[in-house]
């Protein structure tokens, strides 16, 4: 890490987030604030990155991780997915509910180098438990837990911090019984209407089906895991397109997150519906937790790799991990776009040769000729320097 009040960041390629065509040119950063965009920009004392053949984007974004550190088995440190990756801003999904929510506020948020924002999960013990790790709790066991009111209360109390309800649907934190899963959809739609702020929906292999689900969305909710290749997926057109529920809730203004995670990403799927049916994610974001940290997940750019082997223009691949998830969360205004007056927070990139496995959610694997390695970023007026592959 290094302290400095003025940077030039010098030859660099610029993807400004927006997914208009790159551009080389110089930035200029002044304490946290970048100050200049151009070409060629003269180093008056300034400390210099040669930034010649990398990729520079807005700080990375990722919309869908589990950094609640220290309260259950599935969360990790924020700094495990943040900086050091290339991620400088982050929205933890659901870690926590109105039980423990005061405990990730008061002591992880402010501890960490990388801004997070957060969602309230329905459940008011949040996510605790694995299906493989006895004693199993699960989100959707006990309707006790699904108090509308009581998330309301804790929502307003952090709102700005808290951008959303969280809602995991999958038969197995229901004790496969429906009833449990309606019951929480049901107190998740309530605080959204309360609130006024988008629910987020985890939907795989559960009882209510999505044809069930998805007209009860509106725009500015969000549907992740769509791409899982396990039973009552969307994609239930011919050859792999997406089913009329899905894509009519996406003509709504649904969003729709990718979340890999350990499950939730399937090469089968994905295949089909970016090659042939053109269904690109509105996010692309990791799901990272402690269960797929070393793989599949790995890190967010390795995720961005994968979108690039599926062929999608890496100025929508930036674009899908900046400005976008941004706009989702709300907080365009402030994250995801380089231009000048803006917070210095980039993130600096490598597209680097070589031949690489890349494998989704099932252990299938698939070979890329390239992939994104992350080398630095700028937050909150210092530089660091990420890890190495």
């Amino acid at each position: 890490m290094t302290t400095t009040t003025d940077w030039i960041i010098k030859g660099g390629i610029i993807y400004d987030g927006s997914g208009a065509p790159s551009f080389q040119a110089d930035i200029k950063i002044s304490g946290d604030k970048i100050v200049a965009i151009a070409p060629d920009i003269a180093v008056n004392g300034e400390q210099l990155l040669n930034a010649s053949g990398l990729i520079v984007t807005p700080g990375l974004i990722d919309l869908h991780v589990h950094v609640y550190d220290g309260m259950n088995i599935h969360s990790i440190a924020p700094a495990d997915a943040g900086l050091k990756t290339g991620v400088t801003t982050m929205l933890d999904m659901g870690s926590a509910g109105t039980m423990n929510y005061g405990t990730f506020h008061k002591y992880v948020i402010p501890a960490a180098q990388e801004t997070i924002f957060t969602l309230l999960n329905i459940s008011s013990f949040g996510v605790q438990g694995h299906p493989d790790i006895p004693p199993y709790v699960g989100d959707l066991h006990d309707p006790l837990h699904f108090d509308a009111a009581t998330a309301v209360r804790c929502i307003e109390a952090q709102r700005g911090e808290i951008i959303g309800v969280k809602v995991r649907l999958t038969d197995s934190l229901a004790d496969d019984d429906p009833a449990k899963e309606r019951s929480a959809l049901k107190a998740a739609l309530e605080v959204r209407d309360t609130t006024g702020l988008p629910i987020y929906v985890h939907h795989v292999m559960s009882n209510i089906p999505l044809e069930e689900l998805l007209p009860q969305l509106q725009a500015g909710d969000v549907l992740t895991h769509f791409y899982h290749g396990h039973r009552g997926g969307g994609f239930t057109g011919p050859d792999g397109a997406p089913g009329e529920a899905l894509q009519s809730a996406r003509e709504r203004g649904v969003w729709l997150d990718l979340g890999h995670g350990v499950g939730s990403f399937s090469w089968e799927v994905a295949e089909a519906a970016c090659q042939q049916h053109g269904f690109w994610p509105d996010a692309i974001s990791t799901d990272i937790h402690a269960f797929n940290l070393e793989t599949p997940v790995v890190d967010l750019p390795t995720t961005m790799s994968k979108f690039l082997h599926l062929g999608q223009p890496l100025k929508e691949v930036v674009r899908c991990t900046t400005l976008q998830p941004a706009t989702i969360m709300g907080q365009q205004d402030k994250y995801g776009l380089l231009t000048e007056g803006r917070l210095a927070d980039i993130s600096l990139l490598r597209q680097v040769e070589g031949n690489f496995k890349l494998i989704d959610s099932h252990e299938q694997e698939r070979v890329t000729n390239s992939r994104l390695e992350p080398i630095s970023v700028f937050k909150n007026g210092q530089h660091f320097t990420c890890r190495s592959y």
